[in-house]
């Protein structure tokens, strides 16, 4: 392989430009960093509010599946007196008491 001298002179000066303004890039460097971070925890936190509504609709889902189901069973538990004997529909518990 051949050496290219126009190569190594450009490789070698733009080393020491970066090493030269490195101290001077540090604030810089650290101001995105810092950007970065809090850019990442907003992020988190609206992640964060959307999972939890996420998770409110899905026991709200399964609120509502658990009253459908035991829909049927209110109707039953209805139709009878507490010693479960069969209450006609027609006749009232309390005037019967009475």
């Amino acid at each position: 392989m051949k050496f290219h001298t126009p190569s190594f002179v450009l490789g070698f000066g733009s080393a020491i430009v970066v090493m030269g303004t490195a101290r001077r890039l540090k604030p810089a460097v650290v101001e995105i960093g810092a950007l970065g971070l809090h850019l990442a925890r907003l992020g988190r936190a609206v992640v964060e509010r959307q999972r939890e509504h996420a998770e409110d609709l899905w026991a709200e889902v399964e609120e509502r599946a658990r009253h459908m189901r035991e829909a049927p069973r209110r109707r039953r538990a209805g139709a009878t007196t507490g010693n479960g004997k069969h209450v006609p529909s027609t006749a009232n518990p309390r005037a019967a008491a009475a």
